[in-house]
């Protein structure tokens, strides 16, 4: 009878062993980059969270800007739509900061946005 028991915890602590997760997962955050795009990442992650001082910019096409501004915020969670106001930021940004913002939300978010067509 001892045997038995003794062959029952065991096979319990080895089951147990074996069916464990290993751990707690990440939730659905993207990882941040590594080199160069460490660099972008980090100057859009601090203008969606406002860390950064803007001002209004000069020769900026505001439309252009209002509209990817809208589009950006359309494909945030519900729970970042009610925390920021991306469209607000509309001329006050410069290319390379909209394009950092934009290359944040695709990463944090996991959001595929529509690859802009090249005029000539």
């Amino acid at each position: 009878m001892k045997t038995f028991i003794r062959l029952l915890l065991v096979s319990l602590l080895f089951t147990n062993i074996l069916l464990a997760s290993g751990g707690i997962s990440g939730g659905g955050i993207a990882n941040i980059p590594q080199g160069q795009d460490r660099e972008k990442y980090h100057l859009g992650k601090a203008v969606f969270n406002q860390e950064i001082t803007l001002e209004k910019q000069p020769n900026i096409n505001i439309n252009d800007q209002d509209e990817r501004l809208e589009y950006l915020q359309g494909s945030l969670p519900n729970t970042e739509k009610r925390r920021v106001n991306l469209p607000d930021l509309s001329g006050k940004l410069t290319e390379e900061q909209l394009q950092a913002l934009e290359y944040f939300i695709q990463v944090r978010f996991n959001i595929k946005l529509p690859e802009k067509k090249k005029d000539k």
